[in-house]
């Protein structure tokens, strides 16, 4: 795609700052109000289009790594520079330094294919202690002694589950009161942090380090967007002459923007009716009795999705039509929360299907879709019961909802 730079400092706000009590799930009585009002006063946690903050949504690696570039590390982020309008690429690039020690530093020195797949994960409780540890050594803060980390062990019921690199990191923050233990004791270093907990862990920190946001910090605008898009017109979805389907979405990436939370590639709000209104040009240009096969032709290479060939491809393309290449993707099989636009990939023994999903009934259990199966032709008119997805073992579910 060619885009510019859409995140943080250099961004465009253009709307008012959003007090924790005026998100519309963030009520006065929350028990993170504060927390979630001073970081968003402070610029650095913003809320979602219609005006929620999803408290209690995961953080990822690559939000988190957000929070830091929009105030701890703002002049690292200022100096940092790059020709990728991926949104957190600035970001995580910013905060390469904190990641050490972190299974976000493993998978990129692995050159992980899914570095994007994995960096926008939920980030767990044992990465974020990790990052924490680091930030305040990059800041010169005053670290606990071997004696102080020693003291505070026996109040962490899982401390020799613990892994050893995850130790110190661990030791410290619960010594500083950054991060604390479950109800159960425990540290669970595997789980992951909401939206709410990772603004009180940022306020703590901030307090910590004597972080003070600048007067005139910049008014928040909708999560992982530069404002509302215009509409625009979508280049039509379809082999054009001798194109390759790598090739034809590499024209309609080239002129769409990057992804905006909210919005479709088109740039009209993330609503069933805009994404229908797009399915219909992907059938103008794929229509009933389309051949999509597994020749070379066909293979596609997503940016979010990997490479995949035959109906997984079809599926990957539309979902990047929809939704745009570089929006955040999710694996489930939680098939109470289908939508239209959502991708279901089915295995059964040496058969393959791909779904997208044009209609979801949840009280009767039924769906419409545009069907490819491995081998046989695109039909827009495939219908089920979802109970055959269940049965299935091999059925997943890819989201951008």
């Amino acid at each position: 795609m060619k885009k510019g730079l859409i995140f943080p400092l250099v961004l465009l706000w253009l709307i008012l700052p959003v007090l924790a009590a005026e998100f519309t799930d963030v009520p006065e009585d929350h028990w993170a109000a504060a927390e979630i009002s001073q970081a968003a006063d402070a610029g650095v946690v913003t809320g979602y289009a219609g005006g929620s903050f999803k408290p209690s949504d995961p953080v990822s690696g690559a939000h988190f790594c957000k929070f830091l570039s929009r105030s701890l590390l703002s002049e690292e982020y200022a100096a940092q520079r790059t020709d990728n309008s991926t949104w957190w690429i600035q970001a995580v690039k910013t905060c390469e330094p904190v990641l050490a020690g972190t299974s976000l530093e493993d998978a990129y020195k692995a050159n992980l294919r899914q570095w994007g797949d994995f960096i926008n994960k939920p980030l767990s409780r044992y990465d974020m202690a990790t990052i924490l540890y680091n930030i305040l050594d990059q800041k010169g803060a005053d670290l606990p002694s071997l004696e102080q980390r020693l003291s505070i062990q026996g109040r962490i019921g899982d401390w020799n589950q613990i892994p050893g690199r995850y130790q110190m990191p661990v030791a410290t923050c619960y010594f500083l009161n950054l991060l604390s233990g479950q109800t159960d004791g425990k540290f669970g270093g595997t789980n992951t942090l909401s939206r709410a907990q990772a603004c009180v862990v940022w306020s703590r920190l901030s307090k910590l380090l004597h972080y003070t946001p600048p007067v005139s910090a910049p008014a928040p605008a909708p999560e992982d967007s530069a404002g509302s898009p215009e509409a625009r017109e979508m280049p039509p979805f379809g082999l054009q002459g001798d194109e390759t389907v790598q090739e034809m979405m590499k024209r309609v990436n080239a002129k769409t923007p990057a992804a905006q939370e909210g919005y479709l590639s088109n740039g009209k709000p993330r609503t069933t009716e805009n994404v229908l209104e797009l399915l219909e040009l992907v059938k103008t240009g794929c229509p009933d009795g389309t051949v999509w096969t597994s020749v070379q032709r066909y293979n596609y290479n997503s940016y979010g999705m990997g490479s995949g060939k035959g109906c997984l491809a079809f599926g990957m393309a539309v979902s990047d039509y929809l939704f745009g290449e570089d929006a955040p993707i999710t694996m489930n099989r939680e098939f109470k929360r289908l939508a239209a636009g959502d991708m279901i990939h089915i295995k059964a023994g040496g058969a393959e299907r791909v779904l997208i999903l044009t209609g979801v009934d949840q009280e009767a259990g039924t769906y419409t879709a545009c069907e490819l199966v491995s081998g046989e032709k695109i039909n827009w008119s495939a219908e089920g019961t979802m109970t055959e997805f269940i049965d299935k073992p091999v059925t997943n579910v890819y989201s951008r909802w």
